[in-house]
């Protein structure tokens, strides 16, 4: 599985509208292992398909949380519920967030306590 270079701000297909994924075949299983070894090697814990040059809604996630759980996954076509987010500004230190298409940066983010997440997994 290669390594996928991951695009950097500034790129149109990070810019764009991702399409639907509508064909769920080997191209796409191939697609989801690289974005995986991708992530890995990056290293992160969630990726986007447009990250890696193709504008698909569709991302791949792995990370362990505070309980020692591993959370790894893919979800195709996604779709979010959030819940408000307080209000006031984020920590820096407790609420700050990288992304690998801005390398070398953190920012303070204020996540929602509360989502819902309805996508199609690959069975990963």
């Amino acid at each position: 599985m290669p390594v996928l270079p991951i695009r950097i701000t500034g790129e149109p297909v990070l810019h764009a509208i991702a399409e639907p994924v509508v064909a769920f075949d080997q191209t796409l299983r191939t697609l989801v292992d690289d974005m995986f070894e991708t992530m890995a090697e990056a290293p992160g814990v969630g990726l986007a398909a447009p990250q890696v040059g193709v504008g698909l809604r569709l991302f791949v996630y792995n990370w362990i949380d505070d309980d020692e759980i591993q959370w790894r996954g893919v979800a195709i076509n996604p779709e979010l519920w959030l819940a408000p987010t307080p209000i006031g500004e984020p920590d820096d230190d407790e609420e700050s967030e990288g992304c690998l298409s801005l390398p070398g940066e953190r920012f303070a983010l204020r996540r929602s306590p509360r989502v819902i997440l309805r996508a199609t997994d690959l069975d990963h």
